[in-house]
């Protein structure tokens, strides 16, 4: 699992499950959620997980969409988790990837 960082004040980063790894595009392209990715941009491809409730730290796995990210805002991979369907971040972890930040 890996953690993607935003430019949202209310949620400084999102979840994914990467099911590729780094791939450079070889042209243009947009995803399902309307993300726009030009050629060249390296990305990875996956599903994001949302919030479940009104605790960040209850997540869950989005499966019906694909997402594609760019690899540059990647600043934090989640290897101490297990990418469940949803799952309980502890405290610890996320102050982790908030000092990443």
């Amino acid at each position: 699992m890996l953690t993607i960082r935003t430019a949202d004040k209310n949620v400084p980063y999102y979840i994914m499950k990467s099911t590729t790894c780094v791939v450079q595009l070889r042209k243009s392209h947009v995803d399902k959620w309307g993300s726009e990715f030009s050629a060249g941009n390296q990305v990875l491809n996956g599903y994001y997980y949302e919030q479940e409730g009104n605790d960040f730290l209850y997540q869950r796995l989005v499966k019906k969409i694909k997402a594609t990210v760019q690899a540059k805002p990647v600043i934090y991979c989640c290897s101490e988790m297990a990418a469940t369907d949803t799952f309980v971040m502890e405290e610890s972890l996320h102050r982790r990837i908030l000092k990443c930040i």
